[in-house]
């Protein structure tokens, strides 16, 4: 069983941290120079739930009846997952929902999954076997959402005017549900809930809605203050008019396991989620620390296979306005696409990619004080500037040094948040 680590620990040489969620899911070790005062603020944590919790939470959903009762004379089922851009290890609690619909008298042949990436890439053979275990692969059907497709089927528009399309496994199932996990996020306070829908498997004309149109809520907010509705608002309004059935949310822990289980209705159980997320992924950042940090080090993970992320990694920059930044994330995806902003389709990005010749990394040259450095092995040097025109691409953590040292006190205080993708920071 994992044990939670301290808020803070001193560490005067190195630290270790958890790195390439999908792809390996090693612990990294970063040396430091022997002189700089490093400490590492890891967020409270929790252990990894064990069987007989996964149970009770299958047994006990929160808002609606079981799985199985739910389910009772459906017949057919899509199960939207979400996509390995999300750290969720959904095929830990995919057994126990088809163990639920079979029990309800689900047809194994009606039963589909969807990948809910929203406007994201599609899934390789090898990502949907990662996410959903190579056996459901073999023995159901599965694909990816494609925002663009010319099958998606609308039903209708919201009170506001937002056009609902959606994807047609979803919107053809006699049963539909999500597995997803609950993270901070900063349109919607939390994942989780009814995001799988909107937008996870929305068109382009919703998420264009949606993304433009509603304000956020801000990362870790879990109500909504005010009367304007805002983008958790829109997502519930659109799951509903769709007739999503039921969640099942995970909460992980620093190491990925997962923590804690919510089933049920896609608003309670989210917010029972969101409020076990909010006190899991809570981080004290001591006062005293704020302004005489010089460095701070954030690693992307969980939220670090693919370069998009980056920006989740990076809620602690107010707390440090006298220091430079450094981000871990190797990326190892390598991809920078995102069909929504990008305003193009997976396959025609593809095509592009493939086409355009290898460049050399830029020399690395420190120079603004606010220039943060991201240390990446697989960042596209291609894309680097349009996402980061600013911010300094290193490969090496020996560079990262080199080129700090020089710009450091020799006694330099440095704050690492060890698991930045998730954390959620409070002033102590």
């Amino acid at each position: 069983m994992l044990q939670a680590p301290p808020s803070i620990a001193v560490d005067r040489r190195q630290v270790t941290m958890p790195s390439r969620a999908w792809y390996g899911d090693i612990d990294l070790t970063l040396d430091f120079p022997a002189t700089w005062d490093i400490h590492t603020l890891a967020m409270k944590d929790a252990p990894a739930i064990d069987a007989a919790g996964i149970e009770a939470a299958f047994a006990n959903p929160i808002g609606t009846p079981p799985i199985h009762e739910l389910a009772r004379g459906r017949k057919s089922a899509t199960i939207v997952v979400d996509d390995v851009s999300r750290p969720t290890p959904a095929s830990k609690l995919i057994p126990y929902v088809l163990r639920e619909l079979a029990r309800a008298g689900v047809p194994k042949s009606e039963i589909r999954f969807v990948v809910g990436g929203g406007s994201h890439r599609a899934q390789t053979q090898e990502e949907f076997e990662k996410k959903l275990g190579a056996e459901i692969v073999q023995a159901y059907a599965v694909k990816s959402h494609n925002f663009m497709a010319g099958d998606l089927k609308g039903i209708g528009s919201l009170d506001d005017g937002t056009p609902l399309f959606f994807d047609p496994w979803v919107v053809d199932a006699d049963f539909k549900m999500t597995i997803g996990g609950i993270y901070p996020h900063g349109a919607v306070g939390f994942g989780g809930g009814s995001k799988l829908i909107l937008p996870g498997v929305s068109g382009f004309a919703t998420m264009f809605h949606f993304h433009t149109f509603y304000p956020s809520r801000g990362q870790a907010n879990i109500e909504r203050t005010g009367d304007v509705p805002d983008h958790r608002d829109a997502s519930e309004a659109a799951a509903r008019a769709l007739g999503l059935d039921l969640v099942v949310n995970m909460v992980i822990n620093s190491r990925r396991e997962p923590a804690a289980v919510f089933v049920g209705d896609f608003v309670q159980a989210q917010r029972a989620g969101a409020r076990f997320a909010l006190d899991t992924y809570g981080t004290s950042i001591p006062e005293s620390l704020q302004s005489k940090t010089d460095l701070v080090v954030v690693n992307a993970y969980p939220l670090d296979s693919d370069p998009i992320q980056t920006g989740k990694a990076l809620w602690c920059r107010s707390f440090f306005p006298n220091a430079r930044f450094v981000v871990v994330n190797p990326a190892v995806d390598g991809i920078c696409y995102h069909g929504l902003f990008d305003r193009i389709d997976w396959k025609r990005y593809s095509a592009q990619l493939a086409a355009r010749e290898a460049i050399a990394d830029p020399e690395p040259r420190l120079d603004g004080d606010g220039q943060m450095l991201i240390w990446s092995e697989h960042y596209p040097a291609h894309d680097f500037p349009r996402k980061h025109p600013n911010d300094l691409l290193v490969r090496k953590w020996e560079t990262v040094l080199e080129l700090l040292q020089p710009t450091l006190p020799e006694r330099a205080t440095v704050a690492v948040f060890p698991s930045s993708g998730l954390q959620v920071l409070a002033r102590t």
